[in-house]
């Protein structure tokens, strides 16, 4: 069913229960919606040389990031900052590790102040068995904190974690760790979250190449997202790493916003009838589902 079809069907079940949308507002409803729903998210992918970005990327979204190494970037539009990957999508940013040279790390902070304030999301890439992480927490606190304090959803993701000892105890027909490997993993991510002073449950472990730990990191962003902007990102993500309860929240957080989109343009739809438009949308609701 194209997006035509899917509008008529909007607008049909909001009829059938007494509520009239005239022409002259359903053009304005189509046009913000096409905006929510084909809205191009934005990724940074931050980490050091080694820890396994472009697999994480390739893991969760079939595509790998695109390199931001040219310093110069700085100085350049958004438009050329950001390379889109295909007509639509998405953009992986995969921005340079700190603490790998010290006489560009300065020109690297100028380059995190200047594309953080354009992201969508933060993914810190942390390889899991990585000791030398006083560059990372530096930059972090320094230049990434206010950003994340201000609201943009950030997680470090501890890959390569079958890497972790004692490594020959990673189940490989499983695709997860043994149980002392598990609680090194564990005492790993309690160690990072200390360490960079975050919650538990933004440091998030995985092991991009044994396709492990996926499917919870893409229930952490879903959740961690703003609801317009969940569906641009889960609709990105390979189909077997979205759980039900991601597709729910998605498709919940994408009614919401729809319920809104009507109040907000048509005048003789009060605020107060949000209940009623919503379930009026009750059998649209399948449309919503569709998507991922």
């Amino acid at each position: 069913m194209n997006h035509q079809a899917h509008s008529e069907q909007l607008f049909e079940s909001l009829s059938r229960h007494g509520i009239v949308i005239p022409e002259a507002y359903r053009q304005k409803i189509e046009s913000r919606l096409n905006q929510v729903i084909n809205y191009e998210p934005r990724v940074g992918v931050f980490g050091k040389t080694g820890a396994g970005k472009s697999s994480l990327c390739n893991a969760l979204f079939g595509r790998d990031v695109c390199p931001v190494s040219d310093i110069a970037a700085c100085t350049r539009s958004e438009q050329e900052v950001f390379l889109g990957i295909g007509s639509k999508g998405m953009t992986l940013l995969d921005v340079p590790g700190v603490g790998e040279s010290g006489a560009r790390d300065q020109e690297y902070a100028q380059l995190y102040s200047t594309l953080l304030p354009k992201l969508d999301l933060v993914l810190w890439v942390i390889k899991a068995d990585d000791r030398a992480l006083a560059s990372d927490e530096d930059f972090y606190k320094r230049i990434v904190s206010p950003y994340i304090q201000a609201g943009t959803p950030f997680f470090i993701v501890l890959n390569q974690v079958d890497k972790i000892e004692p490594f020959r105890e990673w189940d490989e027909a499983a695709h997860q760790p043994g149980p002392r490997q598990a609680c090194a993993i564990d005492e790993k991510r309690r160690a990072v979250a200390a360490y960079f002073g975050l919650p538990l449950d933004q440091v998030l472990p995985c092991a991009a190449d044994e396709q492990y730990g996926l499917i919870e990191l893409v229930d952490a962003v879903i959740h961690a997202l703003p609801r317009e902007k969940r569906a641009g990102v889960l609709i990105q993500v390979q189909p077997k790493h979205r759980s039900e309860k991601a597709k729910q929240e998605t498709g919940n957080g994408l009614l919401d916003t729809i319920v809104d989109v009507i109040v907000d343009i048509v005048p003789f739809v009060p605020g107060s009838a949000k209940k009623s438009v919503k379930n009026a949308l009750k059998s649209f609701c399948k449309w919503v589902g569709s998507l991922f």
